[in-house]
């Protein structure tokens, strides 16, 4: 996926399936916000995306191999 396809995602709920197959819920934001600087495994590596509630890995954009928005009920 690219990342300028990726990004018109971040703060949305979303469902991400990784190349290995796993499959992720949460909220998507990318390492080096703001609100993430007092945790530096989520705010000093560059350019990588992760989920939070609940939280998940660190990973790439090139990890992705599907993503869906959820939808809220």
């Amino acid at each position: 996926m690219k990342r300028s396809d990726l990004e018109k995602y971040l703060g949305q709920k979303v469902k991400i399936t990784l190349f290995d197959g796993d499959v992720i819920h949460g909220e998507l934001h990318k390492t080096g916000e703001e609100q993430f600087k007092n945790d530096p495994n989520l705010y000093l590596p560059h350019n990588k995306y992760f989920l939070i509630n609940p939280q998940s890995c660190v990973f790439r954009c090139s990890h992705i191999k599907r993503l869906k928005i959820k939808k809220e009920i």
